[in-house]
């Protein structure tokens, strides 16, 4: 499946899994393929931290330097100014999204209050948390970020799996949602091949 085939209108992408998953460069080759804006939560967060002096500047600085998440009210406000930027409006890549549970169920109101009521796909890249800390921090070839550190990635990995069937479960009910699987411990070839399968056959279901 080459990315020229891929339809996905107006379509809302969002991927999700641990960290280590793959999400970035599988998201950031779909978004570059097939012309959608690339957003990621993190980065976000981050130009905030760095630059903002008021609250949301504060709480994202507090929430790097404890290695846990935002709280939801505040992410939901962040995101819906985000997505209400003139490059939203015919869809969009989105990495690294539905981290909680409240975020999760509260988050196609806050599509809505963008103006972006999109048909959504969420890509599920799945991989086991060994493997996570292992691409992360303890391989040869781990991404080792100045944040990377072993307590600190095993915290974040820890929040991300709370409530992660109860998370997926909201997705699949979700209406003008679409939930496809990914095992993620391929190559990343191989995991972008699955990616644009994946997408290519629930565009057509």
């Amino acid at each position: 499946m080459t990315p020229e085939k891929l339809h996905i209108g107006r379509d809302i992408v969002i991927f999700i899994g641990p960290e280590g998953s793959g999400k970035t460069t599988i998201a950031r080759r779909l978004a570059r393929e097939t012309g959608k804006p690339y957003l990621t939560t993190g980065d976000v967060l981050r130009d905030l931290a760095e630059n903002d002096d008021g609250v949301w500047g504060d709480k994202c600085r507090v929430m790097f330097a404890e290695h846990t998440y935002l709280d939801g009210e505040t992410l939901l406000e962040i995101l819906v100014d985000r997505f209400r930027k003139k490059d939203t409006k015919n869809g969009f890549i989105l990495d690294g999204g539905l981290r909680t549970f409240e975020e999760t169920t509260a988050f196609q109101g806050m599509l809505e209050a963008a103006g972006r009521d999109l048909p959504v796909t969420v890509i599920h890249l799945d991989i086991p948390e060994w493997m996570s800390l292992d691409r992360l921090v303890l391989g040869e070839n781990a991404r080792k970020r100045s944040d990377d550190t072993y307590e600190g990635v095993t915290s974040r990995l820890s929040k991300y799996f709370t409530q992660l069937e109860e998370r997926i479960s909201v997705i699949e009910n979700q209406p003008n949602w679409r939930l496809v699987h990914i095992d993620a411990t391929q190559t990343v070839p191989c995991v972008f091949e699955a990616v644009c399968e994946g997408i290519a056959e629930e565009w057509h279901n």
